[in-house]
């Protein structure tokens, strides 16, 4: 059921472009990230061993689709999804983490031309893979918020590209909460 729901958001976002002239309704984004994921809870102890290791290998990246809904030329309303993997491993173990999220919300231009800001609502969850089993966390909800600098907003080409950062926080219950933040580089249709 995730993974369909999933599908279906990411084809309706980039569907959007199929039928967008370049006054559309819609812009659709695409991105491609790195930075680090902190996880409050206890975290496995094979977790902890990987990282406390002095050879451990580590590789951090992220995807979004989104798309802006074009309210004013300064306010939009942003839909998205997100995931965000972390992989670690060392020669005798593994811990790979892939965290995936749902947001909407509002994105703002001030006067600064290509500059942006947006706060979200994120609902979010998380799995974890490690030595042949796996571990699902509980749904949270939580907030995004981003920083953006969009290059040649004022042109008028079919991609334009942009970069941000962004910091997402979502509790999970039982006074867990997972904490990402991301540098990302990517493309507006």
């Amino acid at each position: 059921m995730k993974k369909t729901l999933v599908l279906i958001l990411a084809a309706a976002l980039f569907c959007t472009r199929l039928f967008a002239s370049d006054d559309s309704f819609f812009t659709p984004e695409v991105s491609l990230g790195t930075g680090i994921s902190i996880y409050s809870e206890a975290a496995d102890s094979l977790r902890k061993q990987i990282l406390n290791a002095d050879d451990y290998k580590r590789i951090v990246a992220g995807l979004t689709l989104d798309t802006n809904i074009n309210l004013t030329e300064m306010i939009k309303v942003l839909v998205g999804a997100e995931a965000f993997s972390d992989f670690l491993w060392k020669k005798d173990g593994y811990y790979h983490s892939i965290d995936y999220a749902f947001f909407t919300g509002i994105k703002v231009f001030p006067n600064v031309r290509g500059l942006n800001f947006s706060i979200a609502y994120t609902l979010g969850n998380r799995s974890d893979f490690f030595n042949k089993k796996n571990a699902t966390k509980s749904w949270g909800n939580g907030f995004r918020f981003s920083i953006q600098y969009d290059f040649m907003q004022d042109r008028n080409y079919k991609a334009r590209p942009f970069v941000g950062t962004y910091y997402r926080c979502v509790p999970r219950g039982n006074y867990n909460t997972d904490h990402i933040l991301c540098l990302y580089g990517g493309i507006r249709f």
